[in-house]
Protein backbone atom coordinates (compact mmCIF):
# COMPACT_ATOMS: atom_id res chain seq x y z
CA UNK A 1 0.00 0.00 0.00
CA UNK A 2 0.99 3.59 -0.74
CA UNK A 3 -0.03 6.95 0.26
CA UNK A 4 0.98 9.68 -1.38
CA UNK A 5 0.88 13.69 -1.90
CA UNK A 6 1.46 13.95 -5.27
CA UNK A 7 2.63 18.00 -6.74
CA UNK A 8 1.72 19.56 -3.61
CA UNK A 9 1.80 23.36 -4.77
CA UNK A 10 0.85 25.66 -2.12
CA UNK A 11 -2.51 28.14 -3.10
CA UNK A 12 -0.89 30.95 -1.85
CA UNK A 13 0.59 33.68 -4.27
CA UNK A 14 2.91 34.72 -1.83
CA UNK A 15 4.31 31.24 -1.68
CA UNK A 16 8.11 30.87 -2.97
CA UNK A 17 6.80 27.98 -4.25
CA UNK A 18 3.96 28.79 -6.19
CA UNK A 19 5.05 29.63 -10.16
CA UNK A 20 3.34 31.46 -13.04
CA UNK A 21 6.26 30.10 -15.23
CA UNK A 22 7.16 26.75 -16.32
CA UNK A 23 5.64 24.18 -13.93
CA UNK A 24 8.26 21.58 -14.82
CA UNK A 25 11.39 23.57 -15.16
CA UNK A 26 10.16 24.02 -10.84
CA UNK A 27 8.81 20.59 -10.04
CA UNK A 28 13.10 19.62 -11.65
CA UNK A 29 14.57 22.16 -8.77
CA UNK A 30 14.97 20.58 -5.55
CA UNK A 31 15.13 24.37 -3.99
CA UNK A 32 11.08 24.80 -5.22
CA UNK A 33 10.16 21.47 -4.08
CA UNK A 34 11.14 21.20 -0.52
CA UNK A 35 10.81 23.34 2.60
CA UNK A 36 13.85 23.83 4.52
CA UNK A 37 14.38 21.28 7.68
CA UNK A 38 11.75 18.75 9.16
CA UNK A 39 7.70 19.76 8.74
CA UNK A 40 5.61 18.38 11.52
CA UNK A 41 3.93 15.76 9.31
CA UNK A 42 1.31 12.81 10.78
CA UNK A 43 -1.24 10.47 9.41
CA UNK A 44 -4.27 9.74 11.45
CA UNK A 45 -5.82 6.56 11.35
CA UNK A 46 -9.56 5.81 11.17
CA UNK A 47 -11.29 2.47 11.93
CA UNK A 48 -14.81 2.45 10.13
CA UNK A 49 -14.76 6.34 11.09
CA UNK A 50 -13.36 5.82 14.30
CA UNK A 51 -10.16 7.88 15.04
CA UNK A 52 -7.45 4.95 16.14
CA UNK A 53 -3.94 6.86 16.34
CA UNK A 54 -1.76 9.22 15.02
CA UNK A 55 1.73 8.21 13.54
CA UNK A 56 4.36 10.57 12.55
CA UNK A 57 6.27 10.85 9.39
CA UNK A 58 9.72 11.21 9.79
CA UNK A 59 12.27 12.48 6.69
CA UNK A 60 14.37 10.17 4.64
CA UNK A 61 16.56 11.29 1.01
CA UNK A 62 16.18 8.47 -1.76
CA UNK A 63 19.65 7.84 -3.94
CA UNK A 64 18.37 6.33 -6.61
CA UNK A 65 14.97 7.96 -7.88
CA UNK A 66 14.95 7.47 -11.58
CA UNK A 67 14.79 10.97 -14.07
CA UNK A 68 10.82 11.88 -14.23
CA UNK A 69 8.61 14.86 -13.36
CA UNK A 70 10.52 15.78 -9.89
CA UNK A 71 14.46 16.32 -9.04
CA UNK A 72 16.53 13.31 -9.25
CA UNK A 73 18.69 11.03 -8.15
CA UNK A 74 18.07 12.35 -4.74
CA UNK A 75 14.68 13.18 -3.21
CA UNK A 76 13.35 13.98 -0.35
CA UNK A 77 10.32 12.05 1.19
CA UNK A 78 7.85 11.39 4.05
CA UNK A 79 7.42 8.35 5.07
CA UNK A 80 6.47 5.82 7.87
CA UNK A 81 8.07 2.46 8.88
CA UNK A 82 4.39 1.90 11.21
CA UNK A 83 2.56 -0.71 9.81
CA UNK A 84 -0.78 0.48 8.07
CA UNK A 85 -4.44 -1.37 8.77
CA UNK A 86 -5.36 -4.12 6.76
CA UNK A 87 -9.02 -3.78 5.11
CA UNK A 88 -11.43 -6.86 5.27
CA UNK A 89 -14.93 -6.60 4.51
CA UNK A 90 -14.94 -5.16 8.41
CA UNK A 91 -13.47 -2.93 9.27
CA UNK A 92 -12.04 -0.96 6.45
CA UNK A 93 -9.47 2.34 7.21
CA UNK A 94 -8.93 5.48 6.15
CA UNK A 95 -6.07 8.28 6.90
CA UNK A 96 -6.08 11.39 7.30
CA UNK A 97 -2.98 13.89 6.12
CA UNK A 98 -1.78 16.56 8.52
CA UNK A 99 0.89 18.98 7.49
CA UNK A 100 1.91 21.77 9.77
CA UNK A 101 3.51 24.33 6.97
CA UNK A 102 5.14 27.77 8.09
CA UNK A 103 1.74 29.73 7.44
CA UNK A 104 -0.94 27.45 7.27
CA UNK A 105 -1.94 23.97 8.06
CA UNK A 106 -2.32 20.54 5.31
CA UNK A 107 -5.66 18.60 5.30
CA UNK A 108 -6.60 15.51 3.24
CA UNK A 109 -7.47 12.31 3.92
CA UNK A 110 -8.45 8.97 1.95
CA UNK A 111 -9.70 5.43 1.92
CA UNK A 112 -6.96 2.80 1.95
CA UNK A 113 -7.33 0.63 -0.96
CA UNK A 114 -6.46 -2.86 -1.24
CA UNK A 115 -6.98 -6.04 1.48
CA UNK A 116 -4.90 -9.61 1.06
CA UNK A 117 -7.91 -11.05 -0.90
CA UNK A 118 -6.23 -8.77 -3.78
CA UNK A 119 -4.37 -10.42 -5.79
CA UNK A 120 -4.63 -13.14 -9.28
CA UNK A 121 -7.25 -15.80 -10.24
CA UNK A 122 -5.88 -16.92 -13.90
CA UNK A 123 -3.02 -19.12 -14.53
CA UNK A 124 -1.38 -17.89 -17.15
CA UNK A 125 -1.81 -15.71 -20.61
CA UNK A 126 -3.12 -16.76 -23.76
CA UNK A 127 -1.38 -15.18 -27.18
CA UNK A 128 -2.07 -17.84 -29.13
CA UNK A 129 -2.54 -16.98 -33.20
CA UNK A 130 -5.79 -18.44 -33.28
CA UNK A 131 -7.56 -15.96 -31.26
CA UNK A 132 -6.48 -13.06 -33.45
CA UNK A 133 -8.86 -10.76 -34.95
CA UNK A 134 -11.46 -12.61 -32.61
CA UNK A 135 -13.11 -11.12 -29.12
CA UNK A 136 -10.60 -10.56 -26.76
CA UNK A 137 -9.35 -13.04 -24.21
CA UNK A 138 -10.33 -12.64 -20.31
CA UNK A 139 -8.06 -12.42 -17.12
CA UNK A 140 -9.39 -12.85 -13.43
CA UNK A 141 -8.25 -11.58 -10.85
CA UNK A 142 -9.88 -10.58 -7.42
CA UNK A 143 -11.14 -7.14 -6.42
CA UNK A 144 -9.34 -4.56 -4.23
CA UNK A 145 -11.49 -3.44 -1.90
CA UNK A 146 -12.04 0.82 -1.81
CA UNK A 147 -10.50 0.75 -5.53
CA UNK A 148 -12.00 3.27 -8.27
CA UNK A 149 -9.54 2.19 -11.23
CA UNK A 150 -7.25 -0.35 -12.01
CA UNK A 151 -4.45 -0.04 -14.10
CA UNK A 152 -2.62 -2.85 -15.78
CA UNK A 153 0.17 -3.81 -17.79
CA UNK A 154 1.75 -7.00 -18.81
CA UNK A 155 5.63 -7.73 -19.18
CA UNK A 156 6.95 -10.41 -21.59
CA UNK A 157 11.14 -11.63 -20.56
CA UNK A 158 13.32 -13.73 -22.84
CA UNK A 159 16.89 -14.35 -22.60
CA UNK A 160 18.54 -13.07 -25.63
CA UNK A 161 21.87 -14.97 -27.22
CA UNK A 162 23.37 -12.88 -29.95
CA UNK A 163 26.41 -15.20 -30.84
CA UNK A 164 26.80 -19.05 -29.86
CA UNK A 165 29.71 -17.99 -27.93
CA UNK A 166 28.40 -14.70 -25.97
CA UNK A 167 26.27 -14.74 -22.43
CA UNK A 168 22.34 -14.95 -22.75
CA UNK A 169 21.27 -11.43 -21.40
CA UNK A 170 17.78 -11.15 -20.30
CA UNK A 171 15.40 -8.49 -21.96
CA UNK A 172 11.96 -7.57 -20.87
CA UNK A 173 9.02 -6.01 -23.27
CA UNK A 174 6.34 -4.35 -21.22
CA UNK A 175 3.47 -2.55 -22.85
CA UNK A 176 -0.04 -0.61 -20.95
CA UNK A 177 -2.91 -3.03 -21.19
CA UNK A 178 -5.74 -0.38 -20.05
CA UNK A 179 -7.56 1.22 -17.42
CA UNK A 180 -10.70 -0.75 -16.28
CA UNK A 181 -13.04 1.17 -13.92
CA UNK A 182 -14.34 -0.60 -11.09
CA UNK A 183 -18.08 0.26 -11.30
CA UNK A 184 -18.15 -1.42 -14.72
CA UNK A 185 -16.05 -4.91 -13.81
CA UNK A 186 -17.93 -5.15 -10.27
CA UNK A 187 -21.31 -5.37 -13.13
CA UNK A 188 -19.49 -7.59 -15.17
CA UNK A 189 -18.75 -10.74 -12.94
CA UNK A 190 -17.14 -13.65 -13.75
CA UNK A 191 -17.03 -16.77 -11.32
CA UNK A 192 -17.24 -13.85 -9.06
CA UNK A 193 -14.03 -12.30 -9.45
CA UNK A 194 -12.96 -9.46 -12.04
CA UNK A 195 -11.64 -9.96 -15.61
CA UNK A 196 -10.20 -7.78 -17.62
CA UNK A 197 -9.47 -8.02 -21.13
CA UNK A 198 -6.20 -8.16 -23.56
CA UNK A 199 -5.71 -8.53 -27.51
CA UNK A 200 -3.64 -11.22 -28.98
CA UNK A 201 -2.96 -9.77 -31.98
CA UNK A 202 -0.97 -7.06 -29.32
CA UNK A 203 1.46 -8.97 -28.25
CA UNK A 204 2.79 -9.68 -31.62
CA UNK A 205 2.61 -6.21 -32.21
CA UNK A 206 4.73 -5.08 -29.68
CA UNK A 207 7.08 -7.79 -30.03
CA UNK A 208 7.88 -7.19 -33.90
CA UNK A 209 8.72 -3.37 -32.65
CA UNK A 210 10.51 -4.76 -29.43
CA UNK A 211 12.92 -6.99 -31.15
CA UNK A 212 13.36 -4.95 -34.64
CA UNK A 213 11.57 -7.11 -36.88
CA UNK A 214 11.24 -10.95 -37.90
CA UNK A 215 14.56 -10.42 -39.77
CA UNK A 216 16.87 -13.38 -39.51
CA UNK A 217 20.20 -12.61 -37.95
CA UNK A 218 22.54 -15.74 -38.52
CA UNK A 219 23.45 -17.27 -34.74
CA UNK A 220 20.91 -15.27 -32.67
CA UNK A 221 19.10 -17.10 -30.06
CA UNK A 222 15.96 -16.17 -27.57
CA UNK A 223 15.08 -18.66 -25.05
CA UNK A 224 11.29 -18.93 -23.07
CA UNK A 225 11.66 -19.74 -20.02
CA UNK A 226 8.40 -21.34 -17.33
CA UNK A 227 6.97 -18.02 -16.48
CA UNK A 228 7.84 -15.43 -19.04
CA UNK A 229 5.02 -13.03 -18.76
CA UNK A 230 4.17 -11.15 -15.57
CA UNK A 231 1.03 -9.26 -15.47
CA UNK A 232 0.96 -5.31 -13.06
CA UNK A 233 -2.29 -4.44 -11.68
CA UNK A 234 -2.28 -1.61 -9.96
CA UNK A 235 -5.67 -0.52 -8.22
CA UNK A 236 -6.11 2.88 -7.11
CA UNK A 237 -8.59 5.19 -4.59
CA UNK A 238 -11.24 7.52 -6.39
CA UNK A 239 -9.44 10.75 -4.93
CA UNK A 240 -6.41 9.92 -7.44
CA UNK A 241 -8.52 8.88 -10.10
CA UNK A 242 -10.69 12.40 -9.66
CA UNK A 243 -7.81 14.38 -9.15
CA UNK A 244 -5.96 13.11 -12.47
CA UNK A 245 -8.53 13.35 -14.90
CA UNK A 246 -10.33 16.23 -13.80
CA UNK A 247 -7.18 18.20 -14.29
CA UNK A 248 -6.50 16.32 -17.25
CA UNK A 249 -2.71 15.20 -15.20
CA UNK A 250 0.10 13.82 -16.93
CA UNK A 251 1.17 10.81 -14.41
CA UNK A 252 -0.69 12.86 -11.44
CA UNK A 253 1.17 16.24 -12.22
CA UNK A 254 -0.78 19.28 -13.39
CA UNK A 255 1.05 21.94 -15.11
CA UNK A 256 -0.35 25.64 -13.67
CA UNK A 257 -3.64 26.22 -12.17
CA UNK A 258 -5.76 23.13 -10.78
CA UNK A 259 -9.14 22.62 -11.63
CA UNK A 260 -9.61 20.37 -8.96
CA UNK A 261 -7.63 19.70 -5.95
CA UNK A 262 -8.53 17.47 -2.67
CA UNK A 263 -5.99 18.84 -0.35
CA UNK A 264 -7.60 21.69 1.84
CA UNK A 265 -4.39 24.48 1.70
CA UNK A 266 -2.43 23.44 -1.83
CA UNK A 267 -3.31 22.18 -5.06
CA UNK A 268 -2.52 18.31 -4.89
CA UNK A 269 -4.14 14.79 -4.17
CA UNK A 270 -3.99 12.35 -1.28
CA UNK A 271 -4.78 9.13 -2.42
CA UNK A 272 -4.13 5.28 -1.96
CA UNK A 273 -3.00 2.86 -3.85
CA UNK A 274 -1.37 -1.04 -3.99
CA UNK A 275 0.25 -3.04 -6.78
CA UNK A 276 -0.23 -6.93 -7.21
CA UNK A 277 1.89 -8.53 -9.93
CA UNK A 278 2.94 -11.99 -10.53
CA UNK A 279 4.72 -14.04 -12.98
CA UNK A 280 2.41 -16.90 -15.13
CA UNK A 281 2.90 -19.21 -18.34
CA UNK A 282 1.66 -18.73 -21.19
CA UNK A 283 -0.98 -21.16 -21.98
CA UNK A 284 -2.82 -22.61 -24.62
CA UNK A 285 -0.32 -22.75 -27.94
CA UNK A 286 0.90 -19.46 -27.28
CA UNK A 287 4.49 -20.95 -27.22
CA UNK A 288 4.19 -23.57 -29.69
CA UNK A 289 2.96 -20.24 -31.79
CA UNK A 290 5.90 -18.21 -31.19
CA UNK A 291 8.56 -21.60 -32.09
CA UNK A 292 7.08 -21.58 -35.35
CA UNK A 293 7.74 -18.03 -36.01
CA UNK A 294 11.61 -19.31 -36.73
CA UNK A 295 12.69 -15.90 -38.33
CA UNK A 296 12.12 -14.79 -34.36
CA UNK A 297 14.68 -17.67 -33.51
CA UNK A 298 13.18 -18.54 -30.67
CA UNK A 299 13.85 -21.92 -28.07
CA UNK A 300 11.90 -23.30 -25.20
CA UNK A 301 14.01 -24.23 -22.16
CA UNK A 302 11.84 -23.83 -19.39
CA UNK A 303 13.20 -23.65 -15.07
CA UNK A 304 12.22 -20.47 -14.17
CA UNK A 305 9.87 -20.67 -11.60
CA UNK A 306 6.77 -19.25 -10.68
CA UNK A 307 7.06 -15.86 -8.48
CA UNK A 308 4.33 -16.04 -5.65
Amino acid sequence: MRCSIVAPTPTSSKSPFYTQSDAYLTAANPDSCNYPGKLDARLVEYRNGDSLREIILDTITIRNKKPGTFYAPLQKLYYTTERLGSNTANPKFSYKLKVVLPDRVLIAQADLVGNNGFGMKSLGVNFSKEYIGKPPQKFLFYPAINAHFYEVDMAFTFLEQRDPDGDSVPRTMQWHVGTFMEHYLSTHLMLESYAFTYYPGTFYEKLSEFIGGDTLVAGMKRYIQDYPIEVIITAGGSNLWHYVHTNNAANGFVSGETDFTLLDGAHGVFSSRVTTRRALRLAGETVPDLLAMTNYQFFFIGGRQEEE
